[in-house]
Order: C-alpha cells, then structure tokens, then sequence
C-alpha cells in the first residue's frame, strides 16, 4: 500500500498544540505579508484581505514528476495552437454538442462571425495552465506518475498568488530547524514569465499609448492575484497603462473605433486579457455576448481569442486523446509518447458505442467522473450525482455535450490545511500540479511558446473539485526529493 504519514513525520518534527498554535499565527502573518492574500468581497470596505488557504509545510513530490510536467508545456501549448487554426477539426469535435449547449453554442456564433468577416488582428496569446495530479505507478508506493486533468486556456490564474509560497514554507521550515537545499525549494515565480508574455504581445501592437485591459469579474475576489501580474508588467515597462473593466463597464464604455481599435472611455486597448467571462453566468443578457463578438472583431490582441477558447473545451481534450489523433498536430514519436502517457480514459457518450462504457459508469461511478464543456471549477460530478444524473440524460441529445473522464487514483499523503474559519487539521490530502505557460501567434508562425513555473495545490482526499476560491484546494510548494 501507499505510505501515508504526516509531512510533519516525513521531516521528523511532530508538533505539540501549543507549538502548532503559534506556527499557525506566525505563518499566517507571514503569508500575508508576503501577498498570499484574497480579498474579502462581503464587506463594505474596498480592499479588506485575509490570507488564502495554504498548507503549513510544503508537501513532498518527486523531482522527477516536476521535471516531466514541466518540460511538456511547449508541445500542448503547439498542440492547441495548432487546434484553435483547424477550423475543421474544431467543427467535428464541437458539432454534436452546439445544439445541446447553448454556451458553446454562443461561443461558435461568434468565432464564426468573425472568421467569415475576415480577423483584424493576427496576433493572438494565451496564457495557459496545464493541471495535472499525481499517480502512484508502482505496487510499492513510492514512484509517482503525472495525470492530466485540464488543459486551461482561459483565466488560468493564481500565478501571482503562489509566488511567495516557497518563502513561506521557507519560513515555516526555519521556525521547526528543518534543513533543506535550495533546490529543494526552488524560486518559483509565474507572473514574471506571465508578464513577459503580455508585455510581449503589447510591443506587437505597435501603440505605445494603447492600454493592457484586465477583464474581470463582480465581486472580485481575486484581485491580490491580478495586482502581482500588473506589477511584474510594470517592472517590465512602467509606461504601460493598465485599466480594469467589468462587463457592465464596458457595455456602457466600449466602442469599435473606424479601423477597429477597440475604445474604452478615450483610451485605444492593445490587449483584452480575460479573468472573466468562461461561464455561462458571466452572460446573463445578449448584451454580454454582443460585447464579447465586439471585442473579437477589434484590432486588440486578445488572451484568448474565442478560438483558443473553444480549444480548450473538454471535447476537444476528449479527442485529442484518441488513438491517432495526436499525430495530426505534434511531430515526435518520443514527445507524442510523452504527451499520451499523461492522459487517462476519456470518452464520448453520443455513439453506438458509448453504451458499455455508460453502463460501466452506472454500474461503478466511483471510477469515473462526468464533466460538461465548463471552466472555472464546481461544474463536474462525482458518485451518486454522476449515476443519478447519467442515468437521466442517457437516452437524451444532452449526452453530446459532456465527456467521460477515469477517475484519477491520486496519490494520498498528509499535511496541515491552514483555512479561514477552519482548524489546521492534520489530515489526509491529495495534490494538482498545475504548469503555466506563454503562447504568442499568428495564424501561420509560432512566435513565442515557454513554460513559465506552477502552481500546487493541496486539498483533503474527500473533496471532488480543487477550487481554492470554494475553500477546498490550498496554496502548497513542492518539497523536491
């Protein structure tokens, strides 16, 4: 079986109560200092801010995982780029499930409204988050492999955030004299990697007057996050203008000016940066999708466009995973067995053959888990709630518009979970590694393609989703070994 011990047990340093209470007071306030905050949005103050959840040490994963996950986020990132040109293929994938999902649907009315019009703008970034979770690959328990869960091209955030967890489990190994090396606990900062990519894009522009628009949502919990990606943008040009938009806003405040240039209040956009609008809540009107066709047609650069965005639905995730298909966008028998020996069961569910695999998921729904075309987490469904659910819509058209996933046997470990509201219980957990990544492009060159650092988060074993803005997931670094 597994080994399942305490990260406490793992560096030899059991704590008393008396020693947890003043680490748990003195790290918080040390994360906090460091900027792993959240703003507190039911309150009448502006910018009230609490730490986010994080675990007390930083949990053990081998070297080895890390290493992997990181060195395949260039090819996935040409894998999607080469997805989001393929109009056709795009359309077989997405085909079944337009009449069935009404979101999507949305989304491909607009991407094809403006390829029929013909794109003013050429240029397009993403800024990616590949999440994976770990596997034990041997009997013993020990050697871990990587799972793939998602690829996200769209909002992919706490990039920010998690910079200053390695000086935070820094600072709560030296609290209990734990040694480590340096690259044990190495330097991991995303939004620099992040801010080069967007300052980048900006420069393709050719506009030094344009603005960098951040999108983002109502209320916003996460603006600590979107305020450590502005700040390495301006430690890179400090003459960039930033400016934050909500959807109201900008329906009151945009216009297409007469060669396109998207203007918000006098002041021409360079690049649309989405933190909001993956969910079907984010357009509560047609207003909100005649904006978001409007921002499609501009000159400005968008991250994503609606195409990189239809790219990473499930569907095409779903896909990709197929015997064969791979091979039609990446070169490479060695990087294309890599890539493949990340993904788990995926399946469809509208075809004559999806009957023996839909009656192994009523019969055993723990294997499995149903996920719709949804970003932003709390949409998947797990257990009886997949069964119940699974067994409503089995003979319905709907069955088009969701995917079938094994579920991942995520390798269990312990640590303490530091939450609001919550006592830092010592308890069994799992872990999703998440890799970032920067895509710049046109329709026909690849113009920048890096990884950029990760993203850890820790979660109790029971919880299904891994949201750390649902309370569930939290911040966490990897201990190397």
């Amino acid at each position: 079986m597994p080994r399942v011990q305490s990260v406490e047990e793992d560096y030899g340093k059991p704590l008393s109560p008396e020693r947890l209470d003043e680490m748990v007071q003195r790290v918080s306030g040390w994360a906090l200092l460091s900027g792993v905050q959240k703003k507190i949005t039911a309150t009448e103050f502006p910018e009230r801010l609490e730490p986010m959840p994080f675990t007390l040490f930083p949990s053990i994963l081998p070297a080895d995982v890390l290493s992997k996950t990181k060195s395949l986020q260039t090819a996935f990132q040409t894998v999607i780029y080469k997805v989001a040109n393929n109009h056709e293929f795009m359309k077989a994938c997405l085909s079944g499930l337009l009449n069935v999902d009404d979101f999507t649907q949305q989304l491909w009315k607009i991407y094809e409204t403006v390829r029929n019009e013909g794109t003013t703008q050429e240029v397009s970034i993403i800024l990616t988050r590949n999440d994976y979770m770990m596997e034990y690959a041997e009997e013993d328990g020990v050697k871990q492999d990587c799972k793939q869960v998602e690829f996200n091209t769209f909002a992919s955030g706490a990039g920010g955030v998690i910079s200053s967890m390695v000086d935070v489990h820094r600072y709560s190994l030296s609290l209990e004299d734990i040694l480590f090396k340096d690259n044990q606990l190495p330097d991991n900062h995303p939004t620099a990697g992040l801010a080069k990519g967007l300052v980048k894009a900006w420069q393709l522009y050719k506009n030094k007057r344009a603005a960098l628009l951040f999108i983002v949502g109502i209320p916003e919990p996460n603006t600590p996050d979107q305020r450590w990606l502005e700040r390495d943008i301006l430690r890179l040009d400090g003459s960039i203008k930033v400016i934050y938009r909500t959807f109201p806003q900008l329906i009151k405040q945009m216009t297409l000016g007469e060669n396109k240039e998207l203007i918000v209040d006098g002041t021409e956009v360079a690049i649309v940066y989405y933190r909001y609008g993956y969910a079907p809540k984010h357009y509560p009107t047609d207003a909100e999708f005649k904006l978001r066709l409007d921002m499609e047609r501009s000159r400005a650069i968008k991250c994503p466009t609606v195409a990189f965005h239809l790219a990473g639905c499930k569907k095409i995730q779903q896909v990709l995973a197929e015997p064969g298909v791979l091979e039609k966008f990446i070169d490479g028998t060695d990087v294309i067995k890599d890539l493949r020996s990340t993904f788990v069961g995926l399946y469809k569910l509208d075809t004559k053959d999806s009957s023996k695999i839909i009656t192994q998921a009523l019969q055993t729904p723990e294997r499995f888990v149903l996920k719709p075309q949804r970003e932003g987490g709390g949409n998947n469904l797990f257990g009886d709630e997949l069964k119940d659910y699974l067994e409503k819509i089995k003979e319905s058209p709907e069955l088009s518009s969701w995917i079938l996933m094994d579920r991942i046997r995520a390798a269990k470990h312990r640590n303490r979970l530091i939450r609001v509201g919550l006592g830092p219980e010592c308890r069994d957990v799992v872990s999703e590694l998440g890799i970032f990544g920067v895509h710049i492009s046109t329709p026909t060159s690849e113009l920048e393609n890096f990884e950029c650092g990760y993203l850890l988060r820790t979660k109790p074993e029971e919880a299904n989703e891994g949201g750390l803005f649902s309370g569930h997931s939290c911040l966490d670094s990897p201990f190397l070994v």
